[in-house]
């Protein structure tokens, strides 16, 4: 009960003048530290991939796609109408964006069967060549109310480092007015499902 006392006489005490500032900062973080959990979301953008056709014997490495920090991590970027960029509090990435683009790009050759063997670099693939890509814009653009994917890509021979093609793509897919992590992780998913479908008839 002593104990009991003291504690009560010295917060008391700790509460009157301008420690009571102080106190009101701790139970903000206290409070911020129990706010509910962000929705995490996945890419799954091979349910539109191209057309499987007879698959044939060649291999290609698939490189992890380059980013600005803008979107090399987990988060999912708004483009405002000055250019300036934003990120939503409520989603995120369940990976790092360029990884998560990276396993679709395989599972989309995969999935339309028209190579003999894709992998990722250190899987152990020996291949005549290699798929080199960067994440140009994967957001959301407030000012046309689209998602935003465009992908720079290419296709580089192994031994000589020859370019042997290059090409800009983008998908586009409108956003319901109301913008929110759900409704932008979605219509992003879809817009990069666009960009798979070029990518693997390309390629």
């Amino acid at each position: 009960m002593q104990n009991g006392r003291a504690t009560q006489a010295t917060t008391s005490q700790w509460i009157g003048g301008a420690n009571f500032a102080a106190l009101t900062l701790a139970l903000s973080l206290i409070a911020g530290c129990t706010s509910a959990p962000v929705t995490t979301f996945d890419l799954a953008s091979t349910s539109m991939s191209a057309p499987r056709m007879e698959r044939n014997g060649e291999a290609l490495t698939v490189f992890e796609p380059g980013a600005l920090q803008t979107f090399d991590g987990n988060t999912i970027v708004v483009r405002g109408r000055a250019g300036e960029l934003t990120m939503l509090t409520d989603a995120q990435w369940g990976d790092r964006l360029p990884r998560l683009v990276q396993t679709q790009i395989i599972r989309a050759f995969e999935d339309a069967g028209r190579l003999g063997r894709v992998g990722r670099p250190n899987d152990g693939l020996i291949t005549s060549r290699q798929l080199y890509t960067e994440l140009r814009q994967f957001n959301i653009d407030s000012t046309t109310g689209e998602a935003v994917v465009e992908i720079s890509a290419r296709v580089v021979e192994t031994l000589s480092g020859k370019v042997v093609r290059a090409r800009i793509f983008t998908g586009r897919v409108p956003v319901p007015t109301a913008l929110s992590g759900p409704t932008a992780a979605i219509a992003l998913d879809a817009a990069l499902a666009q960009v798979l479908v070029e990518i693997v008839e390309w390629a």
